[in-house]
């Protein structure tokens, strides 16, 4: 199956031409959305409010004391 260059040319326009309006819409929509926290934000702060559930009254309990105490 032999092709000649006009149709390899075309297809490759058609192509390049699908890939430019997918990237054009995409970006679009990025720009609709509202920007993300990075993913190291988003697990420090799991991480830190894990923490506190974990330790739960007692350090509250904890910093009471030592205040009173001073």
């Amino acid at each position: 199956m032999d092709m000649n260059v006009y149709s390899v040319e075309w297809l490759a326009r058609e192509r390049l031409a699908d890939a430019r309006a997918r990237m054009a819409r995409e970006m679009w929509l990025r720009a609709l959305r509202p920007p993300r926290r990075p993913w190291r934000v988003t697990l420090g702060l799991a991480l830190i409010g894990l923490g506190r559930r974990i330790v739960g009254d007692r350090a509250r309990r904890g910093h009471e004391q030592v205040s009173e105490t001073s």
